[in-house]
């Protein structure tokens, strides 16, 4: 992995913030907790779009991981190359959304790929807007922020 630029104080501790909701709300899908409430979610996808792929696709090792490596990067510590794609991936979703929900109006060539995303999906656009953004290989970009999480294993 190339070197990121570093993430801001205020952008690790907001995904500090984000990824101990996350750890939350795993636990109580997976434990005998009340599941999360649509307005909870709603909540999480709104101040960082595309999280709940990261709760439905992320084990409760990797959150936690996460949740510390942010809280780590928030307190002064290195941050990880991953914490500025992942920000930038909220970002870029935050913009894609927008430009959808708005359908016309001025658009840089970001929002007119969202508009009609290649294979009708946004994730794979993003990602990619990601990787030539910083250098890096979409499959490595991708495989960092969404790793895929076999059954049983965490």
């Amino acid at each position: 992995m190339r070197p990121s630029p570093s993430l801001p104080a205020a952008r690790a501790q907001a995904l500090a913030r984000k990824y101990q909701r996350l750890v939350d709300l795993r636990a109580r899908r997976d434990g005998d907790g009340e599941p999360a409430t649509r307005g909870e979610l709603r909540a999480l996808a709104a101040e960082f779009p595309g999280s709940l792929r990261e709760l439905d696709t992320l084990g409760d090792a990797e959150l936690r991981r996460r949740a510390a490596a942010c809280a780590a990067a928030a307190a002064g510590g290195a941050g990880e190359p991953w914490m500025a794609w992942i920000d930038r991936f909220h970002g870029l979703m935050r913009q894609a959304l927008t430009a959808r929900a708005r359908g016309g109006g001025p658009q840089d060539d970001f929002e007119r790929t969202m508009l009609a995303p290649p294979d009708g999906r946004m994730l794979p656009a993003v990602v990619a807007q990601i990787a030539r953004e910083s250098g890096e290989a979409e499959s490595e970009v991708a495989a960092t922020l969404f790793p895929s999480r076999r059954r049983g294993r965490e």
